[in-house]
């Protein structure tokens, strides 16, 4: 209700702003060959300052025009100048006039000049999602600048309906991050995770992107693997002047810059993001398992000693943040030809320190155990983008991009606490120290191609991915004492608890090695047949294919005492020692101390491929004000995979499928500039390497192992879109959705009960639904005050309810709630941006607002409780200063609150979280950053 009442209100306040204006000029400028809309054509009332741009599809709309008769004159580099007189505009009456460009190479024999369309400004952009077919939003280059957003995932953080999880991954209508379909510059992206199936959208730094859309509903030419969104990524292009321009960051960070920060040793290249080899096992290091050579071998134990020695946390102090980059611009006219070109290289370094609470709880409500855990964290980004444009005429452009980027993440967890059914009474301090860098590059080379004769357009894309993951020495072992009080063991100081076999808890070292190499080829097909010339119908065809292939490895060791071989005094001894000294050389032996046992087996690596091969034809019916957009896809799809169980019998998985989709999507223009649309699409979510994978692995931060299902399905969706959007002005959009889809066994995290602490795994669902609303404003101040200072303000307001419902129906197991929401889905969202902008005298500030429901963290099973992450306020601060001696400054605040992040047990298993009576699990601070940088230009 108040919803309805508060869009009633705004909806008054725009039309009311619209109905003050007394005329509208509008139309469209077209090729007058090819009959394409000019893109950022200028049109301009003679003898006044009153014009517009036309948008990417060649429309144009100027509003406020006073009764009388004017001269239009309308312009684009690389065409001739048009003057259009006597155009009356009459009271409240709309004039419409349509413009043909001729080429300027036709009236003379200079050189044509053409420029790149712009598409990363605010107006680009909102004009992008005007003519889509389908429901987006999105933003722009132009809103990233304004705003402290360091990353994609941050920057997401402000699209309507869209949630963040974990500062990376991306939810979508309250819909797992599992469910969305990422797509960088034309071309499908890889999942960059080892244990989940996900894109981690920290890996692209802000700086680089152009804009970002989300399509919330599919069409033929799209892939029809989603059922969140579409996300639609694209870098910057190349650029159409000369410069070099450097950028210099810093940041500090509260509670952790210039406070003691502990790591163990790494290697020198960890500050371009990768380890040069100090912490990967030896070139000698024998490729047989440990475990099937005798005890006493002396290839054991000389394996042993060519570790490393590095199991103690040095420490240092956390300096500020640091950041540097260098983007290059240039361009070649080669006669009617333009190459060019932008190139970025960037390094950064961060550091992150934080205390968290870790608790968790039986059954009964008794406390298992209560942890303090110190998290220390830098991060080491290294990244490289190289984008070429060849316009080799006004119909044949071809783009090759390039993005790579090295980031490198160094975490030591300190965990300090009581076990209160293990070892009751025990003091523990365990330790994780933990090296992962992260390697992905990813390319495209793509044409376009324009055919005036046929009216047609021909568009391909080649794409490259290559992703690679590797983690090389993690280690984690825990100690004990005794307790306050306490006499059980003597003395005060810790010791080293040795397992009786090889496990991923104690006395651990981990190596794993993941890399996925993918290819695409695409093409697309848009023909423009009958109808009128200014909305003909559109016929498209195409198809798609892509092809995936992941390897992946890893090893682990435990260091044991053979009982048979070591005295009781000797095994003390040696659990007693310091941990600079407990696995050096001396105590390695085949006899009387430390042996090096491996607990690897043929389930702990995979090889997998996915080959994807599409096909679709669509079609565009402009009828009147009504726009029809049709279509069907016909994907066929092969997942294999091979590996083992956890009792070593193979694992096999060959699954191939045929899946038809339709797509309808309708909208009709309204007489007030506004627009209804409606949508239906079928869309289908497939298992991903990792889910379907048996590999145990062990997350040592929750305490928790993950395993893959190779029995899982694909789902299905049906999805269904309603929505209403008001355009005032340029830039601007009033817009208010709906949206409604129904699941087919959709695949689910679920806990499994492994011994007293939860597991993870994949399973099919019987049915989902989930429904909500999508409000989002974005408008300018300019003209509705009369202030000049408020005329400089601008805001933009998003909205959304969500709401979701997961049926397992009667293959619920035993003690699992039959019915709940979606995980990671929250009720709520709301984003807010004011921002102001001087022109003239270069001042730039904005202040940001997000905040979210609670939201289902783990899914629950009988012996563990559901829990959520409670809702959490943030609010960023920027600004910045352009002079005009091509130098700028930025600074500002992110996550000025510093409010808590809060994890609950739902103890009473009533869907709702009462601080008093249910459990916290985690609890934490990561402090508010507070960074600045000089950016300096050479034109």
């Amino acid at each position: 209700m108040r919803l309805n009442f508060l869009f009633s209100l705004l909806l008054v306040a725009f039309h009311g702003a619209a109905l003050a204006q007394l005329s509208t000029i509008k139309g469209k400028v077209t090729d007058e060959l090819s009959s394409e809309g000019v893109i950022g054509a200028s049109v301009l009332i003679e003898g006044t300052s009153h014009g517009i741009a036309t948008d990417i599809e060649g429309n144009f709309e100027l509003k406020s025009v006073l009764p009388g008769s004017y001269t239009l004159i309308i312009s684009s580099v690389g065409y001739q100048a048009q003057k259009i007189q006597g155009v009356r505009v009459a009271s409240e009456e709309a004039v419409t006039v349509e413009v043909k460009l001729k080429e300027a190479a036709e009236m003379m024999e200079a050189v044509v000049v053409r420029t790149a369309r712009t598409t990363g400004t605010q107006s680009a952009v909102i004009s992008e999602i005007r003519n889509a077919a389908q429901v987006v939003s999105g933003v722009s280059q132009q809103q990233i600048r304004i705003s402290q957003d360091r990353d994609a995932a941050q920057v997401m953080s402000r699209i309507p309906g869209v949630t963040v999880v974990d500062g990376r991954f991306v939810m979508v209508r309250g819909i797992p991050e599992r469910y969305n379909q990422v797509v960088l510059n034309n071309a499908i992206a890889p999942s960059t995770e080892i244990d989940r199936r996900t894109f981690s959208f920290d890996l692209i730094p802000s700086h680089v992107l152009d804009r970002m859309l989300v399509y919330k509903s599919g069409s033929a030419d799209n892939p029809g693997d989603f059922a969140g969104g579409l996300i639609k990524v694209f870098t910057n292009n190349a650029a159409e002047s000369n410069f070099l321009s450097v950028t210099v960051s810093g940041g500090i960070r509260a509670a952790t810059t210039f406070n003691p920060y502990f790591q163990s040793k790494g290697s020198p290249t960890d500050l371009f993001g990768f380890d040069n080899g100090y912490r990967a096992l030896p070139s000698s290091f024998p490729a047989t398992n440990l475990r099937d050579l005798p005890g006493s071998s002396p290839v054991r134990i000389t394996a042993a000693h060519s570790l490393q020695n590095n199991f103690v946390a040095h420490q240092t102090t956390a300096t500020p943040d640091l950041g540097a980059g260098i983007t290059l611009g240039r361009f070649w006219q080669l006669g009617n030809a333009r190459l060019s070109t932008l190139t970025s290289v960037n390094l950064s370094q961060s550091y992150q320190s934080s205390e968290r609470e870790f608790f968790r709880y039986l059954e009964t409500g008794e406390k298992r155990f209560a942890y303090i855990d110190n998290y220390y964290e830098k991060e080491n980004k290294a990244g490289i983008l190289s984008n070429w444009n060849l316009n080799l005429n006004a119909y044949n452009k071809i783009a090759f991009k390039n993005l790579f980027n090295q980031i490198g993440e160094n975490l030591t967890v300190l965990r300090t606490g009581e076990d209160f059914i293990q070892q009751a009474g025990l003091r523990r301090k365990n330790y994780m120290y933990e090296y992962r860098s992260r390697t992905i590059y990813t390319g495209q080379l793509e044409g376009t191609h324009i055919f005036p004769a046929s009216n047609s357009t021909l568009n391909w894309v080649f794409g490259l991915n290559h992703l690679a993951e590797n983690q090389p020495d993690l280690r984690r072992f825990r100690t004990i004492r005794n307790a306050p009080g306490n006499t059980e063991i003597d003395g005060n100081e810790y010791r080293m608890i040795t397992p009786p076999s090889s496990n991923l808890y104690d006395t651990g070292r981990y190596f794993g090695k993941l890399s996925e190499t993918g290819g695409s080829h695409g093409l697309n097909y848009d023909i423009r047949i009958g109808g009128s010339e200014a909305a003909p119908v559109r016929l498209k065809a195409g198809y798609l294919a892509d092809y995936r292939s992941r390897s992946f490895n890893t090893r682990y060791f435990s260091y044991l005492i053979p009982g048979l071989t070591t005295t009781i005094e000797e095994q003390e001894r040696l659990e007693n020692l310091p941990l600079g000294q407990i696995f050096s050389s001396q105590n390695i032996s085949a006899q009387n101390g430390f042996r090096m046992e491996e607990g690897t087996s043929s389930s702990d690596s995979y090889t997998a491929s996915n080959l994807l091969g599409a096909a679709y034809a669509g079609v565009v019916i402009p009828a009147g004000r009504l726009n029809i957009s049709a279509g069907l896809r016909a994907e066929y799809n092969v997942l294999k995979l091979k590996s083992s169980n956890q009792s070593g019998t193979p694992v096999n998985v060959n699954n191939s499928r045929l899946s038809l989709l339709g797509f309808l999507n309708v909208d009709y223009d309204l007489a007030t500039g506004s627009k209804l649309r409606f949508a239906y699409n079928r869309t289908l979510n497939r298992p991903e390497f990792r889910e379907i994978a048996p590999f145990l692995y062990y997350d040592y931060e929750f305490d928790s192992e993950r395993i893959g299902n190779p029995n899982l399905k694909t789902a299905g969706i049906d999805n269904f879109d309603l929505r209403y959007e008001f355009y005032p002005r340029e830039g601007e959009v009033l817009s208010l959705g709906g949206f409604y889809k129904h699941f087919t066994n959709p695949i689910e995290t679920l806990i499994l009960i492994r011994s007293e602490s939860p597991g993870f795994s994949y399973q099919n669902a019987g049915k989902a639904y989930n429904y909500g609303a999508e409000l989002e404003i974005r408008k300018s101040l300019e003209g509705l005050t009369g202030s000049a200072l408020l005329d400089k303000l601008s805001v933009n307001l998003n909205a959304s309810y969500i709401h979701s419902t997961v049926d397992y129906g009667p293959n619920a197991s035993p003690g699992q709630e039959r019915k709940r929401a979606l995980q990671g889905q929250s009720p709520y969202i709301v984003n807010a941006i004011a921002s102001y902008l001087d022109e003239e005298s270069g001042w730039q500030f904005s202040a940001s607002y997000n905040i979210f429901g609670k939201r289902i963290f783990a899914v629950g099973s009988s012996m563990f409780p559901t829990i959520y992450e409670l809702s959490r306020n943030s609010v960023d601060l920027t600004v910045s200063k352009n002079f005009r001696n091509n130098l700028s400054l930025k600074a500002g605040v992110q996550d000025l609150l510093n409010m808590r992040y809060r994890f609950y047990q739902d103890t009473d298993r009533n869907a709702a979280i009462d601080l008093a009576k249910d459990h916290p699990i985690f609890n934490y601070r990561r402090g508010t950053l507070i960074n600045a940088s000089i950016t300096y230009t050479l034109e």
